[in-house]
This record gives C-alpha cells, structure tokens and sequence, in this order.
C-alpha cells in the first residue's frame, strides 16, 4: 500500500453562460510539470476561450492527484459523517477550518472536544503549523496555531452537536 501520483494532473477552467449555469473544460499536464508552468498554461489557455464561446471564463484550478495503489480495510464501524473539526488561527487574525472524516473515538473527550494531548493529533498539529509548513488559510495568511476542536456529525443540528463545540 502507497500513495502513488496520477500521470497527469487536472487543469480544470470554469465558465457560466447566459442562464447563470456553470459548465467546465478539463485538460490534463504531465504529473511532473511545476505548478507554476502549468498555471501559466492555464492562463494562456483560458484567455483564448472567451473567442470561442458565448460564455465566460470564470477561473481554473489546477489539481495534482494521488491514490492509494492498494486500500486498506477501514475500521469497523468508522463513518465518514463523524467529523472531526479543526479551526485554525492565522497570522491576519482570521480563521481556516477543514474538517477531518471518520474521526476516531480515541482521539475525543467524553464532551466531544478532540483530545489535544493525543500523540496522532499532536503529530497533525506539527505537520500544519510548525516552521517550515506551506499551509494558508483561503486568505493566503500563514496557519499558525489551532483553536478549536471538536467532533462533528454530517446532519447535526446546533442543539445536537457536542457540548464543547
């Protein structure tokens, strides 16, 4: 079992035509391509579409994929709705969140608070924070500590969630 990139990564350009509806055109780039060479493809590429059609460009995105060769069996019982949720604090003061499926049981307080003390929580911690890290909020703004976590259920309404939330 190993993560193993994709031949190819998606450069994937957004338009909306006339009714408000969203439509999109991928295109592939050699896996071993530098980011910033295939987004200057992309932009190259999204500037000659407007001549083509009636609809306009409304972005692109460009996604290098890996897959799992050989999966694993998941644990027993495990559920992608039971979420773990983390919102960080960024160096402008303002908040990222992404959430984490199947969150396990051992890594949780009774209250529903993640358990910060926990060796495989604190090892995520380390990989987002710590120097030398890449990771932003949407802002752009460096992650630079946790603020808040707790677990989540997909569907959970406010008076359902945990306590601590």
């Amino acid at each position: 079992m190993a993560l193993v990139n994709t031949p190819t990564a998606s450069l994937k350009i957004s338009y909306r035509d006339a009714s408000g509806s969203n439509g999109s055109t991928t295109i592939h780039v050699p896996f071993a391509t530098l980011a910033a060479v295939a987004l200057a493809a992309g932009e190259a590429l999204a500037a000659t579409l407007p001549a083509l059609t009636g609809c306009v460009v409304t972005g692109f995105s460009l996604s290098y994929d890996f897959v799992e060769d050989a999966p694993g069996t998941p644990t027993a019982g495990s559920r992608v709705e039971d979420k773990g949720v983390f919102q960080w604090l960024c160096a402008n003061g303002l908040h990222s969140t992404f959430t984490i499926p199947g969150i396990k049981d051992s890594v949780l307080q009774a209250d529903g608070r993640v358990d910060l003390t926990n060796a495989a929580i604190i090892a995520m911690r380390a990989v987002v924070e710590d120097v030398g890290a890449i990771f932003a909020g949407i802002s752009g703004s460096d992650i630079v500590t946790l603020s808040e976590a707790y677990q989540r259920f997909n569907r959970t309404s406010k008076r359902q969630s945990p306590p601590h939330r």
